[in-house]
């Protein structure tokens, strides 16, 4: 009887040990969200940023994309409802991601281990804390990349719906299959057309009897596809058009989207101080996992201090660890090869064919999410670093046979909010082409819609400045401005004008410097001033006759200004400078630069007639566009 009772007050200190981890897990999980939604009114990127809303506030005006993307489309409505407002904007993007995340999560524990659904909910949400990652640049806003996260997430959860009991579920999953598609389509053709095929790959491994009901999804996908078709153009005929001009244009630009650059094989920059960062983490996870049930009060307590550290990186911004992207691979990779060994083996010859086939999808569609981009595939593959992450929880899924299955899933999930901490905490102590430490930003900022950002002080002056000297100028909400600095999308948008030709008319840039923060060499875009006459093409006369100019003399990436002013009949003599102001230094430049705000003064009438008169004159080559 006493042998008994210590089994009973065993087990009891047990559940009680989980519950009170599970609780704390769930309390970091709430501050990884909360500190994330408090921060995103701090901060704005002037040319990422800029472009993403240059897009979605006016999507229907331009008869290109570039980069080739219709996410702009998808994101105009959510932008009008709330109001404009870029805060209110982000956080909504921010809380879908999230949410997708912890449904995914959540369908594979469930359906992979044996787990409760409270604890189940709980652990899953830490997991999927890991898809705040996909901010790890301070992108906050809306953009193609993380849409095409976004829509992988739901293609997933899709899939694993419809492959629970019921019909009802069935139907449902395959809908969201293609809904989930359409939105891959609508962010990145390229991830659209592999992620098909890995649904077909997918059921193909699984021997579903499932044609019909992909049929049904792809069906979907192109009911959906066909009303935004009529929406945008009018018709598919005209939607088809636009992409092909939209990838022509990105031909002409040269910044790697062709298909002979689509296929390749990136470098995974590293360092030997990661790579050790690395193996020490997988190792200890997994002596956690697997001695779990010997030592149980010591890895309670080294989760517990875990989770602490975590809650003191969010609140505190204090990180000694500064984990790189790179990391985010490494550890699942070493996880996994580490688990090989265990008992002779157990994992591999114990996996089922839904563990396999899950496994192996979550293991490539970082790599799915990032193809056709021209940034590193491992840089741009590593916003969506949860689905490595999740291809670990179904790879050890063999372990929920073995024993505990809580025990097993709180150390990844530790380790999941651990990283998510580590990555935020070094972005907003970094965040890309803005001042340092986004916490000490303090300039309250209005912008379009009645909302305001906090920024650094040179953002804000910089803004202010020119919208002061612009407003007293002349310049209306919605005036058609050509941007030659080519690298103003940002300044554009919060002055309320038009940019001409395309959200971002981007100029070239210097090939040594990092892009992006990705390893390897910058793209150059060596075709800017071509593909700049070649957007510019598609508008018309008496917008670009009444146009202002924005100029960057001496700028770095600044547009060729009589070549592009020529293509629409146009001399910096038909304009006279009524703002000047300097571009803030921030993590993107070392240096300030002046820029002019330049105003027409030649009658419209004339403009016109002078624009209409260089493009009939413009090479026959060039005259796609008219």
């Amino acid at each position: 009887m006493p042998r008994d009772n210590r089994f009973a007050n065993g087990r009891t200190l047990s559940v009680l040990r989980d519950r009170t981890l599970l609780a704390l897990s769930a309390v970091t999980t709430a501050i990884l969200f909360a500190w994330l939604l408090y921060y995103s009114s701090y901060g704005f990127n002037l040319i990422s940023e800029g472009f993403s809303l240059n897009s979605i506030a006016n999507p229907f005006v331009y008869a290109i994309n570039s980069p080739p993307t219709l996410f702009a489309f998808v994101y105009h409505w959510p932008y009008q409802w709330a109001e404009r407002d870029i805060a209110v904007l982000r956080m909504a993007n921010i809380t879908l991601t999230i949410a997708l995340g912890w449904m995914l999560s959540f369908l594979v524990i469930r359906r992979l281990w044996t787990v409760g659904w409270p604890q189940a909910a709980v652990l899953s949400a830490g997991i999927a804390s890991l898809a705040l990652v996909a901010f790890h640049m301070w992108f906050l806003t809306p953009s193609y990349y993380v849409m095409s996260f976004q829509s992988l997430l739901m293609v997933m959860i899709g899939l694993l719906v419809a492959d629970q009991p019921g019909r009802i579920r069935r139907v449902l999953g395959w809908i969201v299959v293609g809904v989930g598609g359409w939105c891959c389509f609508m962010a990145r053709p390229p991830t659209a057309a592999a992620i098909a095929l890995l649904v077909m790959l997918y059921v193909v491994v699984l021997r579903r009897k499932s044609l019909l009901p992909m049929l049904g999804a792809a069906l979907v996908a192109l009911t959906l596809l066909i009303v935004v078709a009529y929406l945008i153009d009018r018709s598919m005929t005209g939607l088809m058009t636009r992409m092909v001009n939209s990838a022509h244009l990105e031909i002409l630009l040269g910044d790697r989207h062709e298909l002979s650059f689509m296929f390749r094989i990136d470098w995974l920059e590293t360092s030997r101080g990661q790579l050790v960062i690395a193996m020490l983490t997988a190792t200890a996870l997994l002596l956690s996992i697997l001695l779990g049930s010997t030592h149980k009060g010591l890895v309670s307590l080294a989760l517990t201090a875990v989770l602490i550290a975590v809650i003191v990186i969010a609140l505190l911004g204090t990180d000694p660890i500064s984990i790189m992207l790179s990391t985010l691979f490494l550890v699942p990779a070493f996880i996994c090869l580490g688990a090989m060994f265990y008992q002779e083996g157990l994992v591999l010859r114990t996996q089922s064919p839904t563990s396999i086939a899950l496994a192996l999808t979550f293991l490539v569609l970082p790599h799915v999410s990032a193809l056709g981009s021209n940034v590193n595939y491992w840089f741009a593959g590593s916003m969506s670093a949860l689905f490595w992450m999740l291809a670990v929880v179904a790879f050890l899924s063999p372990l929920a046979q073995q024993g505990d299955s809580v025990a097993t899933l709180l150390p990844l999930t530790v380790l999941a909010q651990l990283l998510t901490a580590s990555v935020i905490d070094t972005t907003m102590l970094k965040p890309h082409q803005q001042a340092k430490d986004l916490r000490a930003y303090t300039a309250v900022t209005p912008l379009p819609g009645g909302g305001q950002l906090v920024l650094s002080q040179p953002v804000h002056d910089y803004l202010a400045t020119a919208r002061a000297q612009a407003r007293a100028a002349g310049l209306e909400v919605g005036t058609p401005v050509v941007d030659l600095s080519g690298r103003s999308p940002g300044l554009l948008y919060v002055l309320e004008t038009r940019a001409l030709g395309l959200p971002f008319l981007i100029g070239p840039w210097d090939s040594t410097p990092a892009h992006f923060g990705q390893p390897g060499p910058l793209v150059p875009y060596t075709g800017s001033n071509a593909a700049a006459l070649e957007a510019l093409g598609f508008e018309d006369c008496p917008d670009l006759a009444k146009a202002w100019v924005l100029i960057e003399p001496n700028g770095p990436h600044r547009l060729d200004q009589e070549s592009v002013m020529a293509s629409f009949g146009a001399r910096q003599a038909d304009y006279v400078a009524v703002g000047t102001f300097e571009t803030p230094i921030n993590a993107g430049d070392s240096d300030t630069y002046r820029q002019s705000l330049l105003k027409p003064v030649r009658p419209t009438a004339l403009a016109d007639q002078s624009c209409r008169e260089a493009r009939r004159q413009r090479p026959a080559s060039l005259k796609r566009s008219q």
